[in-house]
């Protein structure tokens, strides 16, 4: 024995290998904004890149990134979403995070202060899930209570008025909301029995209540009770049934509902002949849809290569894109309108794998991620690479006691490890500590 090192730690269960790797590190959530990503790493790390104006990067400064950063130093959060220039985010204890532009409220902070770097919003510890939209943010809490922050002017934020809130407000007394997407200016949710609900915006038909007239209270679409996924787009919506059956509506002068035709429709349309539909996503005007077998099928605007078909031709029909079938997840850009014209066009999934970052589309402000500025019509899968990390502790084994162990535990070596890297896991395959061993004789 060369060596005897301690180590001081909290309370935690210890796992050790031979000649396997500790951990495959992998993407497990990315969101696009405007013109910039964010991604979360099954470590609980939380990685940025892209165009970073208002600081929407978290990283503390406006710098742009080609390529993913880490954010801060945390490996504990869960979720992440993005909005066009803001973005929200929970901790494992629950905690509700945010950074980015502030300008109508959208962060929660009860000021319009634009932060660099996330920051807490409030001191409440049971957050589940967020939702960010152009400039407004939708959260539900564990009791399944609906909450609102933001820019409100179409009532977008469902508190019956048309205020804007820099604090998170509760939308009506029920504790029955399971799922939220925010789009440009309206929000779309579902009840726990199935129902679907939305409010904001309707210029374009995309509350799909067979009317054009903005409601700044949630109102029930039709009288199904099958719900099970929604997306809410620019100025449209997508939508499955427990049927796996997939439908849109709202906008659609650039074919992103899918239907064959650039007509607007006001309400719930089904689209497509498969029965089959598992995940969709929706963005400033274009979607994707992945069928039960993984296969990934999109439509609408493609003038920045976004839909990845190897081409910049609009699909106003649901088309299949490549032919693999090991897709996992794809998220499409969220939109802002500014001038006249609607930005964010990239598009970013993940495969089966994991351990890559799969991106199209626009990439002038480097929202691809791969190092360069250069648009894509079809899905580089390189760039975000994630090694497995390996530890190969045969034939000079390192053996840690107590195994578990809880506050102290004793790493002992029987051969010379000096300066290399010690990695340390718990029992869910998290990384919790990484030293440079050091020797002492």
């Amino acid at each position: 024995m060369n060596n005897i090192k301690i180590i001081s730690i909290a309370s935690l269960l210890i796992l050790m290998y031979s000649n396997i790797a500790l951990s495959q590190l992998n993407w497990k959530k990315v969101a696009c904004g405007t013109e910039f990503s964010v991604a979360l790493r099954s470590d609980g790390t939380l990685w940025s890149w892209g165009f970073n104006g208002n600081g929407q990067l978290g990283i503390d400064n406006t710098d742009t990134e080609y390529e993913p950063i880490q954010i801060g130093e945390d490996t504990n959060w869960i979720d992440i979403t993005t909005g066009s220039v803001h973005c929200l985010a929970i901790k494992s204890d629950g905690t509700l995070w945010a950074w980015g532009l502030n300008g109508n409220g959208q962060l929660g902070t009860g000021n319009n202060i634009s932060y660099y770097h996330p920051v807490q919003i409030g001191a409440d510890t049971n957050w589940k899930t967020v939702s960010a939209g152009q400039a407004h943010s939708l959260a539900i809490k564990n009791d399944s209570s609906l909450w609102a922050w933001g820019f409100n002017l179409y009532g977008q934020l469902g508190l019956g008025n048309s205020n804007d809130k820099n604090t998170p407000t509760q939308v009506g007394n029920e504790n029955t909301w399971i799922m939220i997407s925010t789009g440009g200016g309206h929000s779309l949710s579902i009840k726990n029995d199935g129902s679907l609900w939305s409010w904001g915006a309707n210029f374009t038909g995309q509350l799909g209540d067979s009317t054009i007239t903005q409601s700044e209270t949630p109102i029930q679409i039709g009288n199904e009770y099958s719900w099970c996924s929604i997306a809410a787009g620019f100025e449209f919506s997508v939508g499955l049934q427990s049927d796996n059956t997939l439908w849109t509506w709202g906008y659609n002068g650039n074919g992103q509902l899918g239907n064959s035709t650039t007509n607007q429709v006001n309400y719930p349309s089904q689209i497509g002949d498969s029965i089959s539909w598992s995940t969709i996503t929706a963005g400033s005007s274009y979607a994707f849809a992945i069928t039960n077998d993984s296969t990934l099928y999109g439509w609408g605007y493609n003038y920045y290569g976004q839909l990845g078909t190897g081409d910049n031709i609009q699909q106003n029909n649901i088309i299949q894109i490549g032919t693999d079938n090991n897709w996992d997840c794809i998220t499409a850009a969220d939109g802002i309108s500014s001038n006249g014209y609607i930005y964010g066009f990239h598009t970013i999934g993940l495969k089966s794998s994991k351990d890559v970052l799969c991106a199209s589309g626009a990439n002038y402000e480097g929202q691809l991620g791969d190092n360069t500025t250069y648009d894509s019509d079809i899905f580089n899968c390189n760039t975000g690479y994630l090694p497995n990390e390996i530890i190969d502790i045969n034939p000079n084994p390192i053996v840690i006691f107590p195994n578990p162990g809880t506050d102290c535990i004793n790493l002992t070596l029987y051969t010379d490890y000096n300066n290399s890297q010690f990695y340390l896991y718990d029992m869910s395959g998290r990384l919790v500590l990484q030293e440079n061993i050091k020797q002492k004789h």
